[in-house]
């Protein structure tokens, strides 16, 4: 799934890949990340908040100098005056030119400290996010702290500042419990027990493929691609190697499943994607879901000019029809689609696939397969492969 389809172009990972009626493109929000970095990120952004913390409690206290001050200068004379039976010390003009005077002075230390707390947040905000960079090399995760209740995403060159929807499942994810293993394999570990399941997604482009020896790799799962849709013309590929795969991984003892390319920009065309798929599986036994791969291409993509609502119905009716026909939908995105180009709340019920390569690994809903890699390495596969963790069993043992 890692290379995307063309009409007009050739772009290739890899030398050997030969001509297609139908290429395939390569492309993802985050594919800058990766080349795996170090995942290293220093906490930061609370320094400003407690800088305003303090002004607040010395604001405080000078007011309530100013009470005091007014206090002593007033009251206490008052009361002494009374007692001996003199006249006030202070006129009402000499008492209001004092109480002015006061507050004057305890307005400019409010000034002063407020001022100062603003560099010193100011400071500690730029030297955090300097850090940040320079531990993780990404602008994205040095600004996620200061702003934790905001997805951010970078599409098509511009940053875009997104409000978590609290409404929605959110994820149960602890990043901290996701490593990588010495062999590049992603697992999530709780109490020292790996939780998670190894899988990988294959199309043509991966060639022949020794089964057995993946197999004994530790992968577990596999979800093959059956089809794809040119961004351009709209043509609609069956994927030459899908019977041999799906033979091949199922006679391994892999558990398999199925996923389709679309640039669907019409109903008829969704069905026909997802009826192709279905009775491309139909002879076979499948316990992985049925997947439908929706993409921004941010080339001209026949499904970019829709609307995200319109890609939202064509998502919903897609899995309706694989739905009917007895297999669990799924849908594939990564950040920038989830976040920009559907409508998410409207997919609350379809099980997620999500895509990112980020060693920082950030997203804050529900998600069933996460997709890490696209140059990934698995014995029996000649060159990469896009690698999968799946945090939740779909299939039956």
């Amino acid at each position: 799934m890692n290379l995307k389809d063309y009409d007009d172009y050739e772009i290739y990972e890899d030398e050997d890949v030969k001509d297609y009626d139908e290429e395939e493109y390569e492309r993802d929000s985050y594919s800058s990340g990766r080349k795996s970095q170090k995942n290293r990120r220093k906490k930061g952004g609370g320094g400003f908040t407690a800088m305003i913390f303090v002004i607040v409690l010395l604001t405080i206290a000078v007011i309530g100098a100013v009470v005091a001050a007014v206090y002593l200068l007033f009251f206490t004379n008052f009361d002494q005056n009374a007692q001996t039976g003199d006249k006030p010390i202070y006129t009402q003009a000499q008492f209001d030119e004092e109480l002015q005077a006061v507050r004057l002075a305890a307005d400019q230390r409010v000034s002063e400290a407020y001022d100062n707390g603003v560099e010193e947040g100011r400071r500690t905000t730029l030297t955090t996010l300097m850090e940040n960079l320079v531990a993780t090399g990404s602008t994205l995760s040095s600004l996620r702290p200061f702003y934790p209740d905001k997805v951010i995403v970078v599409s098509q060159g511009t940053f875009h500042f997104v409000d978590i929807n609290k409404e929605l499942k959110l994820s149960d994810i602890d990043p901290a419990n996701l490593r990588t293993n010495d062999d590049g394999v992603m697992e999530y570990m709780v109490d020292g027990e790996v939780m998670s399941h190894k899988g990988i997604d294959v199309s043509s482009f991966q060639g022949d493929i020794d089964w057995d020896l993946v197999r004994a790799d530790g992968v577990e799962f596999a979800i093959i691609r059956t089809a794809f849709r040119g961004y351009g013309t709209g043509k609609f590929v069956d994927d030459e190697k899908f019977e041999q795969n799906i033979v091949g991984a199922a006679n391994a003892g892999i558990h398999v499943g199925a996923y389709v390319f679309s640039q669907a920009i019409t109903e008829e065309e969704v069905i026909e994607e997802a009826q192709t798929t279905i009775e491309k599986l139909s002879p076979y036994t499948t316990s992985c879901p049925i997947v439908i791969d929706v993409e921004f291409t941010g080339d001209g993509g026949r499904m970019d000019k829709l609307t995200p609502s319109e890609r939202t119905d064509l998502i919903l009716k897609f899995c309706e029809v694989v739905e009917n026909a007895g297999y669990k939908p799924y849908v594939y995105y990564n950040t920038e689609m989830s976040i920009l180009y559907v409508d998410l709340p409207r997919l609350e019920s379809i099980p997620k696939w999500y895509a990112s390569y980020s060693s920082d690994f950030f997203y804050p809903y529900d998600i069933d397969i996460l997709q890490y890699s696209a140059t990934g390495r698995v014995a029996g596969i000649r060159g990469d492969v896009d690698m999968d963790i799946c945090f939740r069993q779909f299939w039956t043992d």
